[in-house]
């Protein structure tokens, strides 16, 4: 499986679980006597076996995604955790670890006493968003989210509650890529390794979305712009993207640029098609606005059963609301 992932050019990142309860060594509250002690020190020797012979067989792998690292015991064992995690990186260097694979001489988890994150990227968003960009503080990060309410494993029976639709998956998705995360979706197969009917029909949905959408989510970065109620915004070099999820009454999807802005819009088109859109600069008229916009016209026959994404190309330069009065997009 690996090596058939990287040779798609898709980097792996390997689960691994600290709660272990085939191990007779495991204990989820902290060891208190010698033998639970000694008992404990076992379990976390052979942890540390099984994570470096992982990093052994798989030498392709870009990171691990830990999980379980909440128990008292695990939390009680920083100065073990601590020197693991510098061992793991001097053995694979590059190796990338979330913010939950350990917590400091506190008992801070995520986040250290000093708010400073442990880990290369934020692992809090668990089944949430953030509801701001600023909220992130800069930090990488990552959105995991369950198809079910809470639902990680097989459940056969998917008839008692709601399950999320291709919709949500993808507005879920852009959110998180528009404020430069990534968006990990659970799976959760049988134990012969069958998928759900339910999430092999919303992997082609997706799928066959982001066969002509891609543009607009992989090796973008979040754009410094206003939220849009029409969807969200990406961006790559000079091309900026919004992906629509509310599409306007009158077909006019005006964009909002600060004032202060170092590129300028030049030309709009939809990302799936190619076909080119009228864009034009509209002056709202507002006193002290500190924005200007631009007015993307969609065709009254376009219709789209899906969210699209538009492209607008930019090019270096000042916004002067003056010249463009005169420019004719």
């Amino acid at each position: 499986m690996v090596d058939a992932y990287t040779a798609e050019g898709i980097d792996v990142y390997l689960y691994f679980s600290i709660i272990d309860w085939n191990n007779k060594d495991y204990r989820s509250s902290t060891p208190k006597t010698e033998a639970e002690k000694e008992s404990y020190n076992r379990f976390l020797t052979f942890t540390r076996n099984q994570l470096f012979e992982l990093m052994d067989n798989y030498p392709q792998m870009k990171g691990f995604w830990f999980d379980g690292t909440w128990d008292k015991s695990w939390i009680d064992a920083y100065q073990y955790t601590y020197q693991l995690e510098k061992d793991l990186r001097a053995a694979h260097p590059g190796l990338i670890i979330g913010s939950r694979f350990r917590n400091d001489e506190y008992g801070k988890r995520h986040f250290d006493s000093n708010g400073d994150l442990l880990g290369d990227y934020e692992q809090g968003w668990e089944r949430k968003l953030p509801a701001k960009y600023e909220w992130l503080n800069g930090n990488d990060w990552d959105c995991v989210m369950t198809i079910p309410p809470n639902g990680w494993g097989y459940i056969k029976d998917w008839s008692q509650f709601y399950t999320k639709t291709s919709y949500d998956l993808l507005d879920m998705l852009m959110q998180s890529v528009s404020m430069g995360g990534n968006f990990v979706l659970n799976f959760g197969p049988d134990g012969n390794g069958q998928m759900h009917t339910g999430e092999n029909k919303l992997a082609k949905e997706i799928g066959d979305w982001m066969k002509w959408n891609s543009e607009a989510v992989y090796g973008v970065t979040h754009a410094p712009l206003e939220p849009s109620p029409y969807g969200y915004y990406t961006q790559k070099g000079t091309a900026l993207y919004l992906t629509v999820f509310n599409r306007p009454v009158n077909n006019l999807v005006r964009i909002k640029i600060p004032r202060t802005a170092t590129h300028i819009p030049t030309r709009a088109g939809l990302l799936a098609s190619k076909a080119a859109l009228k864009m034009k600069f509209t002056n709202i008229g507002i006193d002290l606005d500190k924005n200007v916009y631009f007015d993307i016209s969609l065709p009254a026959d376009f219709i789209s059963k899906d969210p699209f994404v538009i492209k607008i190309d930019t090019k270096p330069g000042k916004i002067d609301a003056r010249e463009l009065e005169k420019a004719h997009m």
